[in-house]
């Protein structure tokens, strides 16, 4: 009995819980206002969630774009300094090249002898172009080889402070200068000075460097007498042998450059010529051609010698030159100018009305021959006047102008 007593009793404790269950899921069920608002608070939640992840794509694609910036400019840099690092390998394959090519003209010019001071001029007596430097030069000089290597010369260069004024060369006549000095005999410091005078070398230095000039066998020069040259008053000077001249002024002459002055003397009368150029003869097969030149060896060459006109007599034909081209252009000018005014005249004659025709004039003859009087008022036709204009030159122009025409 108890065990029957028992399952009522669970019976009904079972549908209590069944009972309060369903009271408590009916009251936890949500009404229809909940559900909507639960839907409100979704959707915001989606379009929360799409303008995070449209955020998210606009930042990327801004990312992006900074990136392929980044990397344009990089390339462009990239770019510019190749083209600068290019163009740097070429100028410096440029400045190689001079530098060898400077290299090799050099070694032509000294034959590998680097001798080259800074000495300052003192003025010698002696007459050619021979200069006189320190027994130390000497020296050097023996070491190098440049003794046995013949007859020397030396590249002269005037200089105020590092610009160089003047250029020449010369033979070196003995080492006896004072040390740091160098001997500037007279014609060779006309020649670094010229229209300054040789007095002027006091304030410059002298840079003394060795060369090597060709020796040549027929060399050639070109001489331009400054100022008048030979003329005096106009007239050529009379007897002057320039062959005998020129041998005696240039027998104390080592070498001779372009640009020089040389200073001579006819007949109690001075006369400096100006080197305007030089050239050797070289022999091609069976010609022979001159080759222009710096700088010539006069030891052992026979010397060919071209006198110009003088700076004068020059600048005389160039003026004469010049006044016959601008004579000629002043011709064309005038010329052009009465083609333009006879253009101009057939454009205005082109413009002007036909020129009528007086048909009295050619009715008078037919009325006389017919006997006929009268006054020719039969013609119809329009009547016209005739003008006649004297020119200032003597000829005359006609023109027929109808009288109902406007002036």
């Amino acid at each position: 009995r108890k065990e029957s007593s028992k399952e009522p009793r669970q019976r009904h404790d079972s549908h209590q819980q069944q009972h309060s269950s369903s009271s408590s899921s009916s009251r936890t069920r949500p009404s229809g206002s909940s559900i909507m608002d639960a839907f409100t608070d979704f959707g915001s939640s989606e379009r929360a969630m799409e303008k995070e992840r449209k955020e998210r794509q606009e930042a990327a694609r801004k990312k992006r774009a900074k990136e392929r910036a980044a990397a344009e400019r990089a390339r462009a840099e990239n770019l510019r300094l190749d083209e600068v690092n290019a163009r740097r390998r070429a100028e410096e394959a440029v400045a190689r090249e001079h530098e060898a090519a400077a290299m090799i003209e050099e070694n032509r010019k000294t034959g590998g002898i680097k001798f080259c001071e800074v000495l300052r001029p003192t003025a010698t007596s002696s007459n050619g172009d021979r200069i006189t430097l320190p027994v130390s030069a000497l020296e050097t000089l023996t070491n190098l080889g440049a003794i046995d290597a013949g007859p020397m010369a030396f590249e002269l260069c005037a200089m105020r402070g590092d610009t160089v004024v003047a250029l020449t060369h010369a033979g070196v006549a003995e080492f006896v200068a004072g040390e740091g000095t160098v001997g500037i005999p007279p014609k060779t410091a006309l020649s670094l000075t010229r229209e300054n005078g040789p007095a002027s070398i006091s304030g410059m230095m002298i840079r003394v460097k060795y060369v090597r000039l060709g020796n040549h066998l027929k060399s050639f020069v070109r001489l331009q007498p400054r100022g008048h040259g030979f003329h005096k008053n106009g007239e050529e000077v009379v007897n002057i042998d320039i062959k005998t001249v020129l041998e005696r002024e240039l027998i104390g002459h080592t070498c001779i450059t372009t640009g020089d002055w040389l200073h001579i003397r006819h007949e109690k009368v001075s006369y400096d010529l100006k080197v305007r150029s030089l050239g050797s003869y070289s022999t091609l097969g069976d010609a022979k051609q001159l080759e222009s030149e710096e700088a010539i060896f006069l030891v052992n060459t026979d010397l060919e010698v071209d006198i110009m006109p003088s700076e004068t007599a020059e600048a005389e034909a160039e003026r004469a030159v010049e006044a016959a081209k601008a004579a000629e252009a002043e011709q064309e000018r005038q010329v052009q100018r009465a083609l333009d005014r006879i253009k101009r005249a057939e454009a205005l004659h082109h413009a002007l009305p036909s020129e009528p025709h007086d048909e009295r004039e050619a009715a008078a003859p037919a009325a006389q021959a017919g006997g006929g009087g009268g006054d020719g008022g039969g013609g119809g036709g329009e009547r016209c006047v005739k003008v006649l204009v004297r020119l200032p030159s003597g000829g005359q122009l006609v023109r027929r102008v109808r009288l109902s025409d406007p002036l």
